[in-house]
Formats: C-alpha cells, structure tokens, sequence
C-alpha cells in the first residue's frame, strides 16, 4: 500500500486533471475550478438512472477521459467497461484512477469515430458525456452508439442559448419557412470552423431543442432531461447496421492543429498553460 503523499506524487506526474475527484485514500485530482470540473457533482445528475446493481452488465465509456465515470459503474458490479479516449494523457490517468479504486477497466486509445465504425460490439449502457460537441462528425457517432445501445445511454453536451418555447412543428418544412427556421427555439447545430475556447477539438454545437432532436432521430427515446445539458435515453426504433468489408475513413484537423483521427497527445505548450491554470484555481 501506497501512502497517500506517494499516490499524490505519482498522480502530479501525470499532468493536467480534466475531471477532479477523490481516490479512496483522500487524494484529489483537484478541487473541481476549471480549467477541471467537479465529476461528483456531474455523476449526480445520472445516479438515479444507472441500476444500484450492474451485475453482469456491460459498459462503453466514450471519450471517458480520466475514468471516474466508468469507475462509478464498475463500483455498481458492471462486469465490463470499455473506457475509448484519442489522447494518451488520459489513458494513462485512467489506468492509474483505476488502480486506486482496485478495478479492472479495458482502456482503447482510439477515435471515436473509428472505433464506432471498427466494432460491431454492443453494451448494455453507454457513456457519451462531453464528447458530442468534439467530434466533426457528432451525428454519425451518435447513431452508432444509439445502435450499440442495449438497454439505456447518457448523453452530455455543450449547449447554445436558453430554454426556448416549443416551436412550430410540422411535418414537412418549406422553402417559404425560412421565418420558422430562423426561429431561436427551432432545432439548430452550430459549426465551428475555428477555435472556440481555445480549443482545437470544438466542432459542433446544438441549442437546446436541436440537441434533443439529434438524440430522437438516432433512434432513442428520451427518458429524462435532468440538466440541459444532460438527456437520459433508451433504445427506441432499431435501425440495425451494415456491415462493409473496408473502412476508408478521412482525416481532418482544424488549421494549424492536430490531425485526427488516431491517437493524441497534447500539444506541449496547451498542457502545461493547463496545469498552469489548474495550479492557480487550487490555491
């Protein structure tokens, strides 16, 4: 056993800690300021919808980052749990939190969109929080993950704007809608060509009723809203899939930045302005 100055070192030496939680020996990833945020109180609004039980069930954690919610599953019994994340960094925090709670995650450096489209597994319940509004191609994920989907996913993204009112809804949309269309509250995702918060991987961004609208034409019903940013979803029409011999599959970036897909490491510079950062909000 590690004393908790030892396990404190040796998680400082892994860098910059997006989620910030505590391991079961006291030590913090941080105090949950950004640049990081607080995953206790982001598990809260999923809790009651994930089984006090997940005896036997399986998991797929995407784009889970430092582990703490795939950790969470598999404290409830989960039998397996796939945590995928692009970036190196993370992987190795996760391996590490994993140790620390004394549970066994399989961890995949890959991209998103290529291990959706690389697999033909299926899991009981899927993670996909704070991943949709990164991905240049947000909508092809969601429906593969909403397939992959057996029993119930968690959904988290970044939104634009307010609770709008509902808007009119029809069946079939005109050209002499525009009106309609321009509407604040009518379904919308915004494209990001270049940075947005300094980030190179912010692609996508839905308002309020698009982002419920992306979750019900990927085939999923809609179980609960527990945060604007938050949809609780289960299966509901089952388009199935198809399966194709060969994958060829474009590489993208923003200018001047990383190229994807495929696995990541941090620019240098960004990762240590972060732990920067995350030093003076810890004070």
């Amino acid at each position: 056993m590690k004393t908790p100055e030892e396990v404190e070192t040796e998680m400082q030496a892994l860098g910059w800690w997006y989620q910030h939680f505590q391991f079961p020996n006291g030590v913090r990833t941080g105090t949950g300021k950004e640049p990081g945020y607080d995953a206790q109180a982001r598990w809260k609004l999923i809790d009651s919808y994930v089984p006090i039980d997940l005896k036997g069930k399986t998991v797929l954690d995407m784009g889970g980052n430092s582990g703490f919610f795939s950790i969470q599953m598999k404290l409830r019994g989960a039998e397996r749990c796939v945590l995928v994340d692009p970036f190196i960094e993370f992987i190795k925090q996760a391996e590490f939190a994993a140790r620390q709670f004394n549970v066994r995650l399989e961890l995949v450096n890959d991209d998103a969109h290529t291990y959706c489209l690389t697999t033909e597994e299926r899991f009981d319940y899927v993670l996909f929080l704070g991943l949709l509004y990164h991905l240049k191609y947000p909508g092809l994920v969601l429906d593969r993950l909403a397939e992959m989907t057996k029993q119930r996913i968690f959904v988290q993204s970044n939104i634009i704007g307010t609770v709008p009112a509902r808007y009119p809804e029809k069946c079939d949309y005109e050209r002499s809608d525009d009106t309609l269309l321009e509407d604040p509250s009518f379904p919308k995702l915004f494209f990001i060509e270049n940075l947005y918060n300094a980030d190179p991987t912010n692609w996508w961004l839905p308002n309020f009723t698009g982002f419920e609208a992306m979750v019900r034409s990927a085939g999923l019903k809609i179980i609960n809203r527990p945060h604007p940013h938050v949809i609780v979803a289960e299966p509901d029409t089952y388009f199935g899939k198809v399966v194709l011999p060969k994958l060829v599959f474009p590489r993208y970036g923003k200018k001047r930045g990383a190229i994807f897909p495929g696995s990541q490491e941090y620019d240098l510079s960004l990762w240590q302005e972060l732990i920067r950062r995350s030093k003076e909000a810890d004070r």
